[in-house]
């Protein structure tokens, strides 16, 4: 997993750097912090995620916690809708939940799921409940020291929060609330709008087109190490009336695979580049040692998209998942969800730092 780890670890370094502080109305870049025992991202729109994630330390403490986690989100603009959703794997008391040391907030609206593991409370509720825990130590959801969440880190990224979304200093922050309306929040930013390519004609013979490929740049297989042998899961697809994009296996990992890319003259198999997509924004550049291989990669020929899903760990609570949208001349991103530190969410649920509409 050499090159998933190494990507991830990038990818973390270079949103913590490039994008905190308040995003202007031109260019808002995703925000991704990592703060105590939680995080925070915001996507390009400015709605926001704040998570319990616990600092790794915490496995060297001696207490094996419970599968269990916190949301805090934030909606963009004026209004800035707020919901909290807790979650485990058993059924939750909502009104037991209480900041340690405090008593009990049993008169708040929860709203259990059916099978009772998970609760949501919104609106002013939501906003009492928040200031409520944020200067506790813990947050208690359950009998047992298991279900005890640390809050360390909840207040700085509620201020993080607050400065994404230009809140600070009017009545809608929920840290550092001053006298201007509320209505002085920016709203939303626009998302980017990208159009899939029209269709174009089939290729005559994608079987031979596949093989061709492998056997011309077998020196690229080589140098990216790929120990996968053509298992009748290499595919060819049509991207444009002379090009084709070709899609074959590489790599077997403990829990994924990849697979190196390229784009293709239908008819020149041997002028294959391989194809190196679009990294997210405020993303670092790809390792130079796997550019063109992509974790669980595949493309969508009817909607023209390039999907990579990249699992920190086996069970897939840290990792990213992009999607690229060829728009009859080239891949742009057109999604990016990602969490760096494992833990605190269900399997997959990245946060949401990109997204666009078509």
């Amino acid at each position: 997993m050499r090159r998933v780890s190494h990507h991830l670890a990038a990818t973390a370094i270079a949103l913590v750097a490039a994008c905190s502080g308040t995003a202007t109305a031109q260019t808002v870049r995703p925000v991704y912090r990592e703060i105590g025992d939680w995080l925070i991202a915001c996507d390009n729109m400015r709605d926001c995620l704040a998570r319990h994630a616990p600092d790794p330390v915490w496995e060297h403490e001696g207490v094996e916690p419970e599968n269990i986690g916190i949301d805090i989100v934030r909606k963009a603009g004026p209004i800035g809708a707020i919901t909290v959703r807790t979650w485990a794997e058993r059924r939750l008391d909502p009104a037991g939940f209480h900041a340690s040391g405090a008593a009990p907030l049993s008169r708040l609206p929860w709203r259990p799921s059916g099978d009772g593991q998970d609760a949501k409370l919104s609106g002013d509720p939501a906003r009492r409940f928040i200031r409520a825990i944020v200067d506790a130590p813990r947050l208690v959801l359950g009998p047992t020291d298991a279900s005890h969440l640390s809050l360390r880190g909840l207040a700085a990224v509620l201020l993080a929060m607050d400065e994404a979304q230009g809140r600070v200093g009017n009545a809608s922050a929920l840290m550092r609330p001053g006298p201007a309306p509320a209505s002085a929040t920016p709203p939303p930013a626009p998302l980017p709008v990208i159009r899939a390519g029209s269709p174009v004609p089939a290729l005559r013979n994608p079987k031979a087109l596949v093989a061709a490929v492998r056997k011309l740049h077998s020196g690229i297989f080589a140098a990216h190490e790929c120990d996968r042998e053509p298992d009748g899961e290499d595919t060819a697809y049509p991207l444009t009336i002379s090009d084709a994009i070709v899609v074959l296996g590489c790599s077997r990992y403990a829990y994924q695979t990849s697979v190196l890319v390229f784009r293709t003259p239908r008819n020149r198999p041997a002028a294959a580049m391989v194809l190196k997509l679009p990294d997210p924004p405020s993303a670092p550049p790809a390792d130079g040692d796997s550019v063109g291989e992509y974790i669980e990669g595949g493309y969508d020929p009817d909607t023209r998209i390039f999907r990579e899903y990249a699992k920190g760990r086996g069970i897939a609570d840290c990792g990213s998942a992009t999607e690229w949208t060829f728009d009859g001349r080239a891949f742009r991103v057109s999604a990016f969800r990602w969490q760096a530190r494992c833990g605190g969410t269900m399997p997959g649920d990245w946060p949401v730092l990109y997204r666009t509409r078509r």
